[in-house]
């Protein structure tokens, strides 16, 4: 048994040294296991929960691998509530497949427990990265991938810039001092001072100042985090064929908007903007949510889809499955409203 512990332990610290030597090679894998999960949906019994799990065991093992990269090659110490986010990533990667798991096991009374459990720790794990790990932004993943080249190149850079500071100190004149121990071989000096950030401060520099997040930003993203919530609430109080469910989400997700638009105009960082470029886009997704679908823009969809698919050259391939799997999509609850 401890041989079988310790041939484990090889083969994973093996693995961990070849993913993080080659992303590329693992990057390219992780795109095959996902595109297996889109070939197997259709061609065998239960295959939407079959390729479900195939895409949902992707997605972990694209986390999973990002997670070795980027500890391998990280200068800095583990950030604050990393490891809530993890969590949070890895429900939300699992959340349709444990759905549509539970209906099959439980019928509809087992999906809607599910999906109540799930949203309630979503939301209060998302609250607690808001007020107690005091983030800016509340993120689709929490943990989104990892761009792979860009971490490797600034991570790069940024060891670089350590090793300055580490090779140098400033005194209050402001003039730069090397330590001996740092010094290289007599050929290769080129008696100037090393560089350092402004003010001296490498970790301000490297990591950035996360400004206090304004009470209208702290009410747009409360807002956002407890919508579903809202959501389900007013769904159980009405159903999903009526408007009041739908309206009250849009509603939310406008304010939410405007609020994070305003108050981030003059200081918002490249993960934020892509966030909330994010939700934006998401509004699309009002036109396929009921009764909105059922009511008005089921019959265009359809309509378009077909056109597509008899004039366009090779488009039927993409358009016909989106037919075929529309209703599907209206049926599982994490495909419409996961946020």
């Amino acid at each position: 048994m401890s041989s079988l512990v310790i041939s484990l332990n090889e083969a994973y610290c093996s693995y961990k040294d070849w993913v993080s030597r080659n992303p590329q090679k693992s990057a390219d894998f992780e795109t095959t296991v996902k595109w297996v999960s889109y070939f197997v949906a259709g061609r065998i019994n239960n295959s939407n929960v079959v390729s479900e799990l195939i895409y949902s065991l992707s997605n972990l093992l694209v986390l999973f691998n990002d997670r070795i990269i980027y500890n391998s090659r990280r200068t800095d110490d583990r950030r604050a509530g990393e490891k809530l986010k993890i969590f949070l990533t890895v429900i939300e990667y699992t959340e349709v497949f444990i759905e549509i798991s539970a209906k099959k096991i439980r019928g509809n009374k087992g999906k809607w427990a599910i999906v109540i459990i799930i949203q309630l720790i979503k939301c209060i794990s998302k609250l607690l990265l808001l007020f107690h790990y005091r983030e800016r932004i509340t993120l689709s993943p929490s943990i989104p991938p990892l761009m792979r080249s860009e971490f490797i190149h600034t991570q790069t850079s940024e060891l670089n810039r350590t090793q300055v500071n580490s090779s140098a100190f400033s005194l209050k004149s402001g003039r730069i001092i090397r330590t001996v121990s740092s010094a290289p071989p007599m050929h290769t000096r080129s008696w100037s001072p090393p560089l350092l950030p402004p003010n001296n401060n490498v970790e301000q520099f490297r990591q950035g100042i996360k400004g206090a997040l304004p009470l209208s930003l702290r009410i747009a993203e409360v807002m956002y985090v407890i919508k579903p919530i809202c959501y389900l609430a007013s769904l159980f109080s009405n159903d999903d064929k009526n408007w009041k469910p739908w309206l009250l989400s849009l509603g939310i997700d406008l304010i939410s908007l405007k609020l994070n638009h305003y108050g981030r105009r003059n200081n918002m960082s490249n993960e934020e903007r892509k966030e909330l470029s994010r939700r934006t886009i998401a509004l699309v997704l009002y036109l396929l949510r009921s009764p909105y679908y059922e009511r008005i823009s089921s019959g265009p969809i359809n309509s378009t889809l077909n056109v597509l698919s008899a004039n366009v050259p090779f488009a039927g391939h993409i358009c016909r499955p989106i037919a075929h799997y529309l209703p599907e999509w209206q049926r599982t609850f994490f495909y419409m409203w996961s946020n």
